[in-house]
């Protein structure tokens, strides 16, 4: 009988419980890990293959072979099928992959001989009612003192887990409000993303999001946009100033996690009528009629 989760590490199938790196893996020594994390509905993995053209782009970026995933589509599957039998009534599983640039093998004024790399995979239960008050109610942002790491410095579209600047951040917009999700501003002082998802205003109807280079490229990001061309709602990427936020009619979050999250405070300040808009909530109908599974409770939220 199957007790623990199975998990994936360098070939081998092994429980989570014995899921483990060595300290001196640069995953650990130098945070130099790329990363994807998605999820299920009704217990079947969506967007795989975005989420794996995604991996790729990170690994290339950081000089490592993209071959490294390809067999990662069926060990997503077998991972699935193996967990998905110890969830409880109403959860999903949320599936994470990492890639570290392999074992530290000597150190010579920093510069520094690695090993093969490492390949992880697991999963873990997400519980549809985590997100239960932010989908009916809203979720607060606040901008951080923190600004976002510059393209220059690092690429915005490695999706990786160096990722010390979002801690500082989200810990000190807690310290505002425990409940608070932190946004950072680029060096111009433009919006930019959150530590889990991206951002969307919505003006006269409209989609508007920071622009491609200044953000990770998301892929709940991209599937929200083509609903919209669906409902006949357009998207642009533009620049967002802290005053766009605070005046427009409407703003979410998306995210593999938690898809799509009503944004209806920001920096203390109500956002349009302080309630989940009308577009942010057709948009949220409209996924859940896709996946055929509702993630969300709210009792105003129908089917169209």
């Amino acid at each position: 009988m199957q007790h623990s989760p199975l998990s994936y590490l360098n070939g081998n199938y092994i429980p989570f419980s014995e899921l483990k790196l060595p300290v001196y893996d640069l995953g650990i020594v130098q945070g130099a890990t790329v990363t994807e994390r998605l999820r299920t509905f009704q217990q079947i993995p969506f967007l795989v293959a975005e989420h794996l053209a995604r991996l790729c782009t990170s690994l290339a970026a950081i000089g490592l072979n993209a071959s490294l995933a390809d067999s990662l589509d069926a060990v997503i599957e077998k991972l699935v099928n193996a967990n998905a039998r110890l969830l409880a009534e109403g959860e999903e599983l949320a599936v994470v992959l990492f890639v570290t640039a392999g074992h530290l093998i000597g150190d010579s004024n920093g510069l520094a001989n690695t090993s093969t790399p490492s390949v992880c995979a697991y999963t873990t239960p997400l519980s549809n009612m985590k997100y239960q008050t932010g989908y009916k109610n809203g979720v607060h942002v606040i901008v951080s003192s923190i600004r976002q790491i510059p393209a220059e410095c690092i690429s915005p579209q490695i999706k990786m887990r160096s990722r010390l600047h979002w801690y500082l951040a989200d810990q000190e917009v807690r310290s505002q409000d425990p409940d608070a999700m932190a946004i950072l501003l680029d060096q111009s002082g433009q919006l930019t993303e959150t530590s889990s998802g991206n951002l969307f205003v919505v003006k006269d109807g409209n989609l508007f999001t920071p622009p491609k280079e200044f953000t990770l490229l998301g892929i709940s990001q991209d599937y929200v946009i083509k609903l919209g061309n669906e409902m006949g709602i357009t998207t642009a990427h533009t620049a967002l100033l802290p005053e766009d936020l605070l005046n427009c009619d409407e703003a979410f979050l998306s995210s593999s996690t938690y898809c799509i999250l009503p944004v209806t405070r920001f920096n203390s300040q109500i956002i349009g009528n302080g309630q989940p808009g009308e577009v942010t909530r057709r948009m949220i109908t409209r996924w859940e009629k896709c996946v055929g599974t509702k993630f969300t409770n709210p009792p105003d939220i129908r089917h169209l």
